[in-house]
């Protein structure tokens, strides 16, 4: 996700700061405010808030795929990296628009859901290639329960 955002920085604005100063944007809003200039340049401050935001997120959403997609129907590559980006990015775009305006105005939003893409593909392998692990929720309503019965044949079929 981060090379993708870095990849459009440095196409579109000439340099790989400006996602990063973009993100830090969200805690930020003096970057928020910021002219392109500042925005292309590095600034210690906003590469601190930007990284501990990005690690934090992406090991919140990273959790939230390995939680899900395991428990959605087959292809989870299919899921992780169309349907819940998509997604996602569908809820980030309409509740932004609200919580920071300013911030909205200044993201492109194909390569906000290109790198969102790019995230959802490598988790969605990931958890692809992983192997399961059993849990209590497959077993029957009686294990989980704690139930201990012996299985009884109806009458008549234990005579033979």
């Amino acid at each position: 996700m981060a090379v993708v955002a870095m990849a459009y920085g440095l196409l579109f604005h000439g340099s790989a700061w400006y996602p990063v100063n973009l993100l830090s944007a969200a805690a930020m809003p003096s970057m928020a405010r910021a002219d392109a200039e500042t925005l292309r340049a590095f600034v210690p401050s906003s590469f601190g808030v930007a990284v501990l935001a990005h690690g934090v997120l992406s090991l919140l959403v990273g959790l939230l795929y390995g939680a899900i997609l395991p428990m959605l129907p087959r292809r989870p590559v299919l899921w992780g990296g169309i349907v819940i980006p998509l997604l996602m990015s569908s809820v980030v775009w309409a509740s932004l628009g609200v919580v920071n305006p300013t911030l909205n105005a200044r993201i492109d939003w194909v390569w906000f859901v290109a790198s969102q893409i790019a995230f959802g593909l490598a988790t969605g392998f990931v958890v692809a290639r992983t192997q399961p692990i059993a849990t209590m929720q497959t077993w029957p309503l009686a294990a989980r329960a704690g139930v201990e019965a012996r299985l009884v044949a109806p009458e008549g079929e234990g005579d033979r």
